[in-house]
């Protein structure tokens, strides 16, 4: 251990703490104590440095920025299909454009690392790697769009400038075929539901009609005309069987009395008889027993009086005539009652067929509803794609172009300087730790916390 005192009193070592502070209040001594090993650090760290700026080789870096702006026009006007948020897709374009065949494309066009006997993807990568993308900022407070940097760091300051335009160039392509991709496959999307919509419509069309067809005369709009022909039907057998009684009596008159005025027993019995079956027969069909019975008594009669009964050839005529023409108008009584009959049936049947129909209704005004819709979508998706063809929806275009830059990132004088300046530290702090592993004494502090002796007095230091 070494002794030096620097003055003859105690206000430097009481000033100080410790060891530690005594150097830093000596700092002359312990450069000089220490001056050969701090020599050599420096020493050392300059030839380092020498060699680092020997060996250095700059790096530039250029940037291109591009401004991106949402949609232009309202979505009042024009409704979107596709997300037009390009903000938050710039992950996915910006992966478009690093892709390893862009990418590769791009050292092929640019004619990047020529005579690199690297693969494809480890030149790919070395791009990958000196690339750079941020942003920058929003160009206004509360502006829909944002500024995008893309840059490039080279050794060629050139070949900087010239990669991040193409980059710049080939994220607004990216922009573009995104855009197009997405409305693309919407549109296409939209439009198979269109031709769905369409085929189940005009599948449920041709239900409907085969439903009028099998159901003709029992649907819904056809109710008042069936109930107006069925009154028509039933006050025309009313008709038919007054004009059948009108004619049977016209009978009765003239077989009434025979040749000389006198009637047999059997043919006013006859007489009476016709007249019951007129009766009867305005009140019911043929096939009533009554008038069935009536007319078998009538036969029996009529062939013991026989066919004249007496009477001459001009009221036998004139009687053939009149059962002619009840015959004719009972076949006609016969064929309007049939008809009542499957009216009758069709009318009751009308509640079941409305239901069925109604429902095939309603279904069809959902289905053309939803047409409706589709085809709504598919106009504003074709219009949305219009619109991004024409550069209406969101837009990405380069704000600056990147430009040649005249110096590098570090120059060769800034690695010099900072050499300079690690030595001279590295230096300092190796003086200090040796000073830490040999301390010297620089008071009488010292020398009394060393061996707890008490200090009589100071020398003034002597060269």
């Amino acid at each position: 251990m070494s002794f030096e005192d620097q003055d003859s009193g105690f206000g430097a070592e009481e000033q100080s703490d410790g060891h530690l502070a005594a150097m830093l209040l000596d700092p002359k001594g312990v450069a000089e104590r220490r001056w050969l090993p701090m020599a050599l650090v420096a020493a050392l760290g300059l030839v380092v440095t020498i060699v680092a700026v020997i060996v250095w080789e700059p790096v530039y870096r250029s940037g291109a920025t591009v401004l991106i702006t949402s949609q232009q026009i309202s979505r009042d006007f024009v409704r979107q299909i596709v997300d037009d948020d390009t903000m938050r897709n710039i992950d996915a374009m910006l992966r478009t454009v690093m892709s390893v065949e862009n990418v590769a494309a791009m050292i092929e066009e640019l004619g990047l690392f020529e005579g690199a006997k690297a693969g494809t993807e480890a030149l790919v990568w070395r791009v990958r790697e000196n690339a750079e993308a941020g942003t920058l900022g929003r160009p206004q407070r509360g502006a829909n769009s944002l500024v995008y940097e893309l840059a490039y760091n080279s050794s060629d300051p050139e070949e900087a400038a010239l990669v991040a335009n193409a980059l710049a160039a080939q994220f607004i392509e990216a922009s573009a075929a995104w855009r197009n991709a997405q409305s693309g496959s919407a549109t296409e999307f939209l439009r198979e539901a269109l031709a769905r919509d369409e085929a189940e419509l005009r599948e449920l069309t041709g239900e409907i009609s085969a439903f009028r067809r099998a159901h003709r005369g029992e649907l819904p709009d056809e109710e008042s005309g069936a109930l107006r022909k069925l009154d028509g039907l039933r006050a025309q057998v009313i008709s038919l069987n007054n004009q059948i009684t009108i004619k049977q009596d016209r009978i009765l008159s003239l077989t009434s009395h025979t040749g000389d005025g006198a009637l047999s027993e059997n043919e006013i019995l006859l007489g009476e008889l016709r007249r019951q079956l007129a009766r009867e027969t305005a009140a019911h069909t043929d096939e009533h027993p009554n008038v069935i019975a009536l007319r078998s008594r009538i036969s029996r009669l009529e062939t013991m009086v026989g066919p004249g009964g007496g009477l001459s050839p001009e009221t036998r005529r004139l009687i053939d005539a009149e059962r002619r023409d009840i015959t004719r108008l009972e076949a006609l009584v016969m064929t309007a009652e049939l008809e009542i009959a499957a009216l009758a049936a069709r009318i009751d049947r009308m509640p079941i067929v409305a239901e069925e129909f109604n429902a095939l209704r309603q279904r069809e005004q959902v289905l053309r509803q939803d047409y409706l819709d589709s085809l709504g979508k598919v106009e504003d998706a074709e219009l949305a794609g219009h619109l991004v063809s024409a550069q209406q929806g969101a837009q990405v275009s380069i704000l600056d172009a990147a430009r040649v830059p005249s110096s590098p990132e570090i120059p060769r004088w800034l690695v010099a300087l900072g050499g300079l300046a690690a030595s001279i530290a590295l230096a300092v702090a190796i003086a200090f730790l040796l000073e830490l592993i040999d301390p010297v004494v620089l008071g009488a502090r010292q020398i009394h916390k060393h061996d707890g002796s008490p200090v009589l007095g100071s020398l003034p230091y002597v060269t």
